[in-house]
């Protein structure tokens, strides 16, 4: 594997158990970019929204928008089938390194 797939999977797991610890909270987008860029796995919006895209088609986050003062607001959480990724109950996602 090279090493931007694996950059991309460790990315990935990385979303996931942040989401998974705040859970059953939300996350704003922004703010878990924030973290992401804290952490030193700095990524384009872009990439984010792919990561994110990624992680909503495999059924692991769910995405949900708020209206706040006229500006909609972009938040995720970690689903059921993303904790069981995490805590490593059934199969695994080979585009997600959950070991985090």
């Amino acid at each position: 594997m090279n090493m931007k797939k694996g950059h991309y999977r460790r990315v990935r797991g990385l979303i996931l158990n942040l989401l998974v610890k705040e859970h059953p909270k939300t996350v704003d987008a922004k703010v878990l970019h924030y973290l992401l860029d804290d952490l030193r796995y700095t990524i384009t919006e872009e990439e984010f929204n792919s990561h994110m895209q990624y992680l909503a088609e495999g059924g692991y986050v769910r995405k949900e928008t708020r209206q706040s003062g006229g500006v909609e607001v972009v938040f995720f959480i970690a689903t059921r089938h993303g904790m069981n990724l995490i805590d490593d109950f059934g199969p695994q996602d080979v585009g997600i390194d959950a070991r985090f």
